[in-house]
């Protein structure tokens, strides 16, 4: 169980819902987000557990950038913190691979191209 990210600011400001918009996304998507927080919210501070928001998460249809956000907006960190507890959760084992053999891909080209 993760209880907490390196450098995560605490939880005492929990329940004030970080800007869902930071990046410019569309008022769709930008609905979404914030639902999802919301939505989630309880999960997160019953548990303080980020394996257990992810799971949370995929099981209810959040996926890819929508994930992090939520995760960021809810844990109060970064986007890098976030997409740390994204992909490390056992739950996003698919999104870990798909986004490691993208990155070996990238690597290989790279070389290539040297």
């Amino acid at each position: 169980m993760t209880k907490s990210l390196p450098g995560q600011n605490d939880r005492s400001d929990a329940g004030q819902t970080r800007e869902a918009d930071p990046v410019g996304f569309d008022a769709e998507r930008s609905a979404r987000i914030a639902a999802m927080q919301e939505t989630a919210r309880p999960v997160w501070e019953a548990t303080g557990d980020t394996d257990a928001l992810q799971r949370f998460l995929k099981d209810n249809g959040c996926h890819g950038v929508e994930a992090v956000f939520v995760t960021s907006g809810l844990l109060h960190c970064d986007i890098a913190q976030a997409q740390r507890a994204f992909i490390n959760a056992p739950c996003r084992d698919a999104e870990r691979r798909f986004h490691n053999h993208a990155m070996d891909l990238l690597e290989e080209t790279a070389d290539h191209d040297a």
